[in-house]
């Protein structure tokens, strides 16, 4: 139940977004012109005004009629004029309620009366009142930001109930709409449970953001003490001259790089990479990336040629040895391998001149059903030629990048199947097979067919660019031989770049012979 002390005409300052408790100092900012003259009127008389939170923060200019009913009167205890405002510190009086509006110019005059609020002592509000002291306590302990003075006269032993419920809930974190419910509240009881709530939720905030800092700073500080750690392991062993295993493999990428022979704008890359590895902490998870392209760079063959030791006479055995029939097929490879041999005996003559001889311009096609030997021929020519043999099946290839590798920003990135079979080739110059090329796919991920447009063709692949390497590589001097069932499948630009070579199914008498001399004896050989 509230009482009327008495009422008397004071000057109005609105506030917003803030509530100020009795028996509480606050610090306040006035920008206003209205509030400003308000202050300055009051602090050269009584010094007495009355402080009311607006409902809407944003009115520039409130009257009354926006000011909540219920505010409290405040004592100016000291002032401080700056440029265009004026910083003032207030104490807390009593509760006071609107009652008549008197002036609005200069500045807002109203007749407020002074509340009295239902306070009654007995065992319930002494035990939450103490209550209330230990968990501002915790509260405080835990980190909570609170004036030194404000802490002394809370946890004081003399505080009066009403004092305590009011100097608690001024500094609650808690919304301004909620602090002006709690200083309409007349009942202390009533206030000093609201509070009593409000202020375990924000011990229990507390405790949670205390439990996670400390993991956070324990995961730090042991991230911390293995750092130091590692760094004086490092200078202890340099001081006793025992050299570090990630040093020297560090160091053994700059001999692998110079052994590599590498062409000068691959060299210039990898020492750049090089270089980026050795200011790198050997922590760094990106280290592990860079030594993986460095070994790529490293191990490719990009001086590696295997001599070519062409013999027609030994060709046509080696192919008759191998496989039976095949008569016009068979004439085609020697044909092939007759242009080769005289293309190499133009470049021993005369290097400079017939500088491109390497290069083969022809690229064989084996078409024909399956199983008349077209990959087994593919074998027996590179050992007829004296040749590294690789082979790649493209059967169900979908992916560009199958071929031309993925970006090293990928995690898990390879070069393509191209430059993998050259690097377990070890050569620059294999035989190199590309199995079932009739039966490439294409999906959303790209057109494999079109890479092949640049891998088989002698114009472009001298300078074929992986995706992951980056640098370019010469293919030129490498023999492509493709296969594949059928004709129709394979794209026109990509068909136009093949010398189709026809492989016609056997006979029965054919047969007959591939069992007598190949299948018969390799049976009774398996099943010794």
């Amino acid at each position: 139940m509230e009482n009327t002390v008495f009422s008397k005409p004071v000057p109005v300052v609105p506030v917003r977004g803030s509530v100020v408790f009795p028996h509480t100092d606050s610090l306040l900012s006035f920008g206003r012109p209205k509030s400003i003259a308000a202050v300055d009127a009051a602090y050269q008389d009584d010094r007495i005004i009355a402080i009311f939170t607006q409902r809407e923060a944003n009115q520039p200019d409130p009257s009354l009629s926006d000011l909540h009913p219920i505010g409290t009167l405040v004592v100016i205890t000291q002032m401080m004029t700056t440029d265009g405002e004026i910083h003032a510190m207030v104490r807390g009086q009593h509760r006071v309620r609107l009652t008549e509006t008197l002036s609005e110019e200069p500045y807002l005059v109203a007749r407020v009366e002074e509340l009295t609020e239902d306070h009654f002592d007995d065992t319930e509000v002494e035990a939450m009142s103490n209550r209330l002291v230990d968990l501002f306590r915790k509260a405080v302990n835990l980190g909570k930001s609170v004036e030194i003075t404000t802490i002394m006269r809370i946890l004081s032993q003399h505080t009066d109930v009403v004092e305590l419920v009011d100097s608690v809930a001024a500094v609650l974190e808690i919304k301004t709409e909620e602090k002006q419910l709690l200083l309409e509240e007349l009942s202390v009881k009533k206030r000093l449970e609201k509070v009593l709530e409000f202020t375990t939720h924000e011990v229990s905030v507390l405790e949670l953001e205390r439990t996670i800092s400390v993991k956070t700073q324990k995961r730090f500080d042991d991230q911390m003490k293995k750092s130091i750690l590692r760094e004086r392991k490092h200078a202890i062993e340099q001081e006793l001259g025992e050299n570090d295993d990630d040093e020297d493999d560090v160091s053994e990428y700059k001999s692998k790089i110079r052994k590599a022979k590498m062409p000068k704008a691959v060299f210039d890359k990898a020492m750049k990479e090089y270089k980026r590895l050795s200011n790198m902490s050997p922590h760094n998870p990106e280290t592990g990336y860079i030594r993986n392209y460095l070994d790529w760079l490293c191990d490719m063959p990009w001086s590696v040629i295997t001599p070519t030791k062409v013999s027609v006479e030994k060709a046509g055995q080696v192919l008759d040895h191998d496989h039976y029939g095949l008569g016009k097929a068979k004439e085609r490879i020697l044909e092939f391998l007759s242009v080769m041999k005289l293309k190499e005996d133009l470049h021993a003559k005369d290097a400079k001149k017939h500088e491109d001889m390497g290069a083969h311009p022809t690229i064989l096609c084996f078409v024909g059903p399956p199983g008349v030997g077209k990959t087994s021929i593919g074998k027996s020519i590179a050992k007829a030629i004296g040749r590294e043999f690789q082979r790649v099946s493209l059967g169900g290839i979908r992916d560009e990048a199958e071929l031309r590798g993925h970006r090293r920003t990928y995690v898990g990135a390879l070069p393509g199947r191209i430059l993998q079979g050259i690097k377990n080739a070890g050569t620059r110059n294999p035989v190199f097979m590309l199995d079932e090329i009739d039966k490439l796919g294409m999906d959303y991920r790209g057109d494999p067919s079109a890479a092949l447009l640049e891998i088989l063709d002698p114009e472009q692949n001298k300078e074929f660019s992986d995706h992951y390497l980056e640098v370019p590589f010469d293919l030129s001097q490498v023999m492509f031989i493709c296969t594949a069932n059928v004709l129709d499948t394979i794209p026109g630009p990509l068909r136009d770049r093949l010398e189709i070579i026809r492989f016609a199914g056997y006979i029965e008498e054919e047969k007959f012979h591939i069992a007598q001399k190949y299948l018969w004896p390799k049976q009774v050989k398996v099943n010794g």
